[in-house]
């Protein structure tokens, strides 16, 4: 790696936003039926109150795809930003956690017969799509 990469590399703001977008231009391109819930989309308190009585509720993963495979009913993924890469080369810890109300959709989903599960990058969340899309029958 170049000094000019490695500075371009550290300079890179990852943000969930960026790696689920990512993920979602995998999805397109690969034709896989998904959709995403906006749980963490900024709004007014009006708004809040409106897709509150609409459903809409905290902790659910931010991507479904809603195909089943040979094990599961669909895939949800809850999307984290991944470790950045320290000047020594060693990945940082992610900053950002799982809330209580995450864990507790995964918990509940993946008893219910759906495989969610927390990724941390694009690069992590798309290994997981293509494993269980190997499956699907």
């Amino acid at each position: 790696m170049t000094s000019k990469e490695f500075i371009a590399q550290c300079k890179e703001k990852r943000t969930e936003h960026k790696e689920q977008v990512e993920v979602v231009k995998y999805l397109r391109k690969n034709k896989i039926l998904h959709y995403a819930v906006p749980n963490g989309a900024n709004k007014s308190r009006t708004a809040q109150r409106q897709f509150s009585a609409e459903g809409l509720m905290a902790g659910v993963p931010d991507l479904c795809i809603p195909v089943s495979n040979k094990y599961y009913h669909g895939l949800y993924i809850e999307m984290k930003r991944r470790a950045k890469t320290l000047k020594s080369g060693k990945k940082s810890v992610s900053h950002t956690k799982v809330s209580p109300e995450q864990e507790k959709w995964i918990t509940e989903l993946n008893e219910s017969g759906y495989y969610a599960v927390v990724c941390y990058g694009e690069d992590e969340a798309i290994e997981v799509i293509d494993e269980y899309m190997e499956n699907v029958v």
